[in-house]
């Protein structure tokens, strides 16, 4: 039998390439209210249906369609297609779909998406200029809009055909679809292929997830529409952590200095210091109901193929990197509440101290004076 690894892939008969730009744009978006001021033409995107998937999404997102663009990308112009999803987390997720109807080898897709790793600034002008409308036309739905707009940008290639051939699932080691899906035209080392992850669920379909790409080959379409949803919401999971990281480092930073003001608090700080204690403990409150938040927006709640999915998306994007950060800060500012409350009990036990000194001289003062 042929090495895995050496198997010919199939030409690609047709299939899309899947541009993806997110921006980070506020804390919340309402949805229903963003429904009601859209001018452009809009629908909430459907639940996960497809393979006995359980996947549960808090607030699924409203799609809108923001119309039709030729792109210049490296020697061709192609037609495309540009909707927006609004999440009620405070991101766009913009994404041109550019159709490659006609049949494609696997290096001609190498240089495609060789063009596409670094935004061609044609295809950024679109993605910015749509990004502006959608700031302004949701303006009254967007809740605490950020001061820094944070982006994150991924490619989805969906082939829906390929030609006849070695089947799909067999293409996972496969060192031309690597390639393809970094676009990198000098060849791979072996060890190459430990950097990216590949899933089957029947033999004419696989999902090769990379760090900047993923490579999506599924002949029915419900599949295709759920898998690409599910990897473009790692990314929503993704940015927002990022985002919120960089707002966590950011608090800590702000209270550090006060911290070692109130080290050994003294007797005419004590009110003071439990003002900040009460500070420290309203943004452990919030970064953890925030932390929960962006967690809970997709549940994974059985073992099934989607699920799998959607945990090594997560696991190749490293967001358990920003959640362990997060979590890192939390546990720093318990630690700072816990030396904090100590040392206020510490001040007030020596307060009292001082309260029965001064009371008992006064006694012994009185008991000296009083007979004359």
């Amino acid at each position: 039998m042929e090495p895995l690894s050496t198997i010919t892939p199939p030409p690609i008969q047709k299939a899309a390439l899947h541009l993806y730009q997110l921006y980070d744009v506020a804390d919340t978006i309402n949805l229903d209210r963003a429904r009601e001021v859209s001018s452009a033409p809009s629908a909430r995107v459907r639940p996960v249906a497809s393979r006995g998937g359980n996947i549960e999404i808090a607030q699924l997102p409203l799609e809108l369609s923001m119309g039709d663009y030729t792109v210049p990308i490296g020697e061709r112009h192609l037609r495309a297609y540009l909707s927006a999803r609004i999440y009620d987390l405070g991101i766009f997720a913009l994404r041109l779909v550019l159709p490659l109807d006609d049949p494609l080898t696997w290096d001609d897709l190498t240089d495609l998406m060789a063009h596409v790793q670094n935004v061609p600034s044609s295809v950024m002008g679109v993605f910015e200029t749509n990004c502006d409308v959608l700031r302004k036309m949701l303006a009254p739905a967007i809740l605490k809009p950020n001061v820094t707009t944070r982006t994150e940008d991924y490619a989805i290639l969906l082939v829906e055909q390929l030609a006849p051939g070695a089947p799909a699932s067999l293409l996972g080691k496969s060192p031309t679809l690597l390639r393809a899906a970094l676009g990198e035209r000098r060849p791979l080392s072996a060890s190459a292929q430990s950097l990216a992850t590949s899933l089957s669920y029947y033999e004419d379909d696989l999902i090769l997830l990379t760090w900047s790409a993923a490579i999506v080959i599924e002949p029915d379409a419900i599949a295709r529409d759920d898998a690409a949803l599910l990897l473009e919401f790692a990314n929503v999971e993704l940015l927002s952590f990022r985002t919120y990281d960089d707002q966590v480092e950011r608090d800590l930073m702000h209270i550090a200095p006060r911290i070692q003001q109130r080290r050994r608090p003294i007797v005419s700080s004590l009110g003071s210091t439990g003002a900040f204690l009460h500070e420290i403990h309203a943004l452990i409150t919030d970064i953890t109901q925030t932390s929960a938040r962006v967690e809970n927006a997709l549940k994974v709640s059985e073992d099934v193929y989607w699920n799998r999915v959607y945990t090594a998306a997560l696991a190749t994007l490293r967001v358990n990197v920003w959640r362990a950060s997060i979590a890192e800060t939390l546990q720093v500012l318990r630690e700072t509440a816990s030396m904090l409350h100590d040392d206020s009990h510490a001040a007030w036990a020596t307060l009292l101290e001082i309260l029965v000194i001064v009371l008992i001289a006064v006694e012994l003062v009185v008991a000296l004076i009083g007979p004359h």
